[in-house]
Order: C-alpha cells, then structure tokens, then sequence
C-alpha cells in the first residue's frame, strides 16, 4: 500500500494565495507518484476572498480538504488543528505565502524515508531584515534555549515534515499559548534539517 502525505496550509486573509500556493504544491506533489496526498487549508478567520478560494480548490480537486475557524485563532491554532486532521505517513506544514518553497518537498520526504523522524526547514540568510531584526532573533532563540529544556536554534522555521508517530504524539498537547515548533522540538523525536 502506498504511503501517504499531508500538506498543512494555514491561511489568514491570503485569497490570491491560496490558488498559487496549491498550484506550486500540487506540481511538487505530482513529481512523487508513489504517495498518495492531501492538501489541508485552515481558514483562520480570514475576512476577505479566502473561504471561497479554498472551497473552489475542494470542488475542483479531491485531495483538497478545508477547515474553516469562526474567528482568528492565530497561526499556531490553525497549524494545530491541521495536523490533528492530516491522516498522512508524513505531515508537511507550510506557509501560504510561498516563502516555504514548496520545491523542496521532495529532500523533506527524502530525509523522511531516510529515517528522520522531523525534517526542518532553516532559513539560510534573512535578505531584508536589519541588523537589529537578526540579532534579536540571535538572541531569543538563545534564551530559550537556556531557560527551557528544549534547543532551539536561530533559523528555524515552521516549514517542517513530520512522522505519523510525532503528529500522533503532538496532538494530545493541550497548551493554549503555544509555539509549535518548540513543542515539536520538545517531544525529542530524530530530527534533521533541510536548507
């Protein structure tokens, strides 16, 4: 039987996004024909065009799924409840304004089937941001490092692959004020990264 992968999409007010960020999954996706697939967009309580962007890729296309919020729950929430409704081998979470670029889909996988058990995606530079901006990300993530029994490390990113075993062991956790990528980090599982 074929191995599955899920695709974990929140979206909040990015209706012109989502039609992009599925057609650039979905062309990655297809390049993997040994796995079936998934794709799930959370509506976090958008307030333009994107419920409708999303129900239109439902109808158009059958491995499309939507969960709609009643309101903004924020980013954390919305990446929570996808991974709680993906029923992939692997679960994937990726942002929908394509700064995650999905073409590196295929090294995640890869890593996977290799034996990792999470695969994360570093930022190699931050372009664009100020000296200011790199330092304070420098300096929290090693603060959170030392005060807390989880290593986090600067350049991390929320683009990250996730074992059936690590999802099934994330979903139970309920913390309300929640930084997913430090609770993933905090379960211990193998974990490797992808730049």
């Amino acid at each position: 039987m074929k191995k599955s992968i899920s695709i974990v999409i929140p979206v909040h007010n990015e209706a012109e996004n989502v039609p992009l960020v599925y057609r650039a999954v979905k062309a990655v996706l297809d390049t993997l024909p040994t796995y079936t697939h998934e794709i799930i967009f959370i509506n976090d309580g958008s307030r333009d065009g994107s419920q409708t962007a999303i129900d239109a890729l439902t109808t158009e296309d059958v491995i499309v799924r939507g969960i709609e919020f009643t309101r903004n729950f924020g980013k954390e929430a919305a990446t929570t409840a996808g991974i709680r409704e993906s029923v992939g081998d692997a679960v994937i979470c990726l942002d929908a304004d394509l700064q995650h670029p999905p073409s590196l889909i295929p090294e995640f996988v890869k890593h996977w089937e290799g034996g990792a058990e999470v695969v994360v995606g570093m930022r190699s530079s931050n372009n664009g941001e100020g000296m200011v901006k790199r330092w304070g990300s420098k300096l929290f993530y090693a603060i959170m490092s030392h005060i807390s029994e989880t290593e986090m490390h600067s350049g991390e990113t929320d683009y990250r692959l996730l074992d059936r075993s690590v999802a099934d062991a994330f979903s139970p956790l309920s913390e309300r004020g929640r930084m997913t990528r430090s609770l993933i980090n905090w379960l211990g599982f193998h974990k490797e990264t992808v730049s």
